[in-house]
């Protein structure tokens, strides 16, 4: 499954929970994607200041900031940022704001990788064709 959009991709996944951090970074990381990984979402929004990521997986419910705060946050700094959101709680108003707040997709826990390498897949292929249309553009601007 290793291919050369996914080790372009880069993904921040943010949850207070350091298990599923760990088992999604060592999943991703072997389909080569770049993961890095936060426990808060004002760590992650930190990481966001500090550094580019094409996609941020977060979980719904954590401590101070919850995910949906988080997603709306990242969004007025990076509206193209593609975001999806994790949740266990059954927090269905909570996936729907998040949905109209701009994610791109939810994942339920217990997570399937499979579930999530298909909509990182969608992603990689989202950040390609971007990185083409920017590239052509500002050749375009440039010769004018």
């Amino acid at each position: 499954m290793k291919t050369t959009a996914n080790s372009k991709l880069s993904i921040l996944v943010v949850d207070d929970d350091e298990n599923i951090r760990m088992v999604l970074r060592q999943s991703l990381e072997k389909e080569g994607y770049h993961v890095s990984t936060a426990n808060s979402a004002e760590e992650a929004l930190n990481t966001l200041q500090r550094s580019f990521f094409h996609v941020v997986i977060t979980d719904i419910m954590m401590g101070e900031m919850n995910g949906v705060e988080l997603l709306l946050q990242i969004k007025e700094i990076n509206s193209l940022m593609q975001i999806y959101v994790m949740t266990s709680h059954g927090t269905l108003p909570h996936v729907i704001q998040c949905m109209q707040g701009g994610a791109y997709d939810f994942f339920e826990k217990p997570l399937k990788i499979e579930d999530i390498l298909i909509s990182l897949g969608e992603a990689a292929r989202r950040a390609t064709r971007w990185s083409s249309l920017y590239s052509r553009h500002s050749l375009s601007a440039k010769g004018k």
